[in-house]
């Protein structure tokens, strides 16, 4: 597909827009873009009215929503070729694509895959759903390149081209049904990364993902023994029936984590690892920023900004991962028309709520829990926790919402976070 003087039109004005601006540009593209957000009219290259303009090619973002888009259809009508910016990356990178979707731990999976390919000598690039668009990083890969790409279901959505050596669904659980609108939908769109890989990773304790065999190359991983794949036995990690390493090499906290390393072990067993180099890039693997992030103890107290999980399933691993502690929970947000009822299967300490569905977590919590405290803003919900923890109490933020109510993301959630903790600690507020 050649881009040079074509009328391109980018719809949508997150990160991966932008790239795509940036990308189609250089390629000497006539690039224009379209965004719903006010604050883009009258900017250059802003088109007013898509439906009275004639594009070769329409790039969408993921944040641009597919289904029953009038835009969409009169591009549609137009015969404008319409393809999503992880299509457009894909069709210049070069060497071998890895792609990892799933409703949670995609980030931590990739994080733990790039980790273990570069410790053992590969060039890799992370990219994709991570933070780094797939179209910022193409032109840089090599045939010797493996690039280990983030998708998420609204990219998959989009997305008609795009093809991958290894795909690998983590798990699905219910999620983005604001978007989606059925859960059915939802699992559809994990499920096309399975049509575009060549080999397909499975998690085999997921009740939906396991049900997603194709008829190709199937690796599949399990907490349980299996006669084929990849397992825990004894303390340690096998891959069919040769053991790895040993998980005393491992750090990381919680259930949801083991099932990361799994999935992450199933995808490089197709690349040449020593045990020697799982142990090396496992022993000093962190977790990215916001994922059970341990800011820090203060007079017995640990406080823990899990800001990333957004949703109700991440958040039970949170809470899992610390199953023997009195636990001060942070949870709200902006929803995402959900159930919240399996949150509160066991006794917490206190339960503060925040936020635009934070009310509405405050009255199921109420039917569950004794020491149940709504506030309107973060920052008052924040101090309220700090101020009721005692010694030995973990207060953790783990929202099972997204950030989009008073935040840009789960980052700056975050990082007020630990603004509010560390300046309560110090004493300056």
């Amino acid at each position: 597909m050649k881009f040079k003087n074509k009328k391109c039109l980018v719809y949508g004005m997150g990160d991966s827009g932008r790239s795509a601006i940036k990308f189609l540009t250089s390629l000497g593209a006539h690039v224009f873009f379209y965004d719903d957000d006010i604050k883009y009219i009258g900017q250059v290259g802003f088109v007013n009215h898509v439906e009275k303009e004639k594009f070769d090619y329409c790039i969408i973002s993921p944040g641009v929503k597919i289904k029953n888009n009038p835009y969409i259809e009169m591009l549609k009508q137009s015969k404008t070729k319409i393809f999503s910016e992880l299509d457009l990356g894909y069709m210049f990178c070069k060497g071998k694509i890895i792609a990892i979707t799933g409703t949670n731990g995609k980030t931590t999976t990739c994080m733990l895959i790039n980790k273990i390919l570069k410790e053992n000598g590969y060039k890799t690039f992370l990219c994709g759903n991570i933070g780094v668009p797939i179209t910022s990083i193409c032109k840089k890969t090599t045939k010797e390149s493996v690039v280990v790409c983030e998708v998420s279901s609204f990219q998959l959505e989009g997305s008609s081209m795009f093809k991958c050596e290894i795909g690998a669904i983590t798990n699905i659980k219910e999620d983005h049904l604001e978007r989606h609108g059925t859960m059915q939908e939802y699992i559809n769109c994990k499920e096309k990364l399975l049509s575009f890989s060549k080999i397909s990773v499975l998690n085999l304790d997921d009740d939906i993902s396991k049900k997603l065999v194709l008829n190709k190359k199937n690796i599949f991983f399990s907490k349980k023994v299996l006669k084929k794949g990849v397992f825990i036995k004894q303390n340690s990690i096998y891959c069919n029936k040769k053991e790895l390493f040993n998980l005393n090499y491992f750090n990381l906290k919680g259930e949801k984590n083991l099932e990361n390393l799994l999935c992450a072990i199933a995808v490089t067993s197709c690349f040449k690892i020593s045990k020697k180099g799982y142990e090396k890039a496992l022993s000093s693997f962190q977790l990215a920023g916001h994922r059970l992030e341990e800011i820090g103890v203060f007079n017995g107290i640990t406080f823990v900004d899990d800001s990333k999980a957004t949703n109700v399933s991440s958040t039970l691993n949170a809470i899992s991962a610390y199953d023997n502690f009195k636990l001060i929970l942070l949870l709200g947000g902006h929803g995402k028309v959900c159930s919240y009822d399996e949150l509160f299967e066991r006794k917490f300490k206190n339960v503060v709520t925040f936020g635009d569905d934070g009310k509405r977590i405050y009255e199921i919590a109420q039917k569950y829990e004794e020491q149940v405290f709504n506030f309107a803003k973060f920052e008052e919900a924040v101090r309220f926790a700090y101020n009721s923890a005692e010694k030995g109490d973990i207060v953790l933020l783990s929202p099972a919402c997204s950030s989009y109510d008073e935040f840009s993301s789960y980052i700056e959630r975050g990082e007020k976070f630990k603004e509010i903790i560390l300046e309560l600690i110090s004493g300056k507020k």
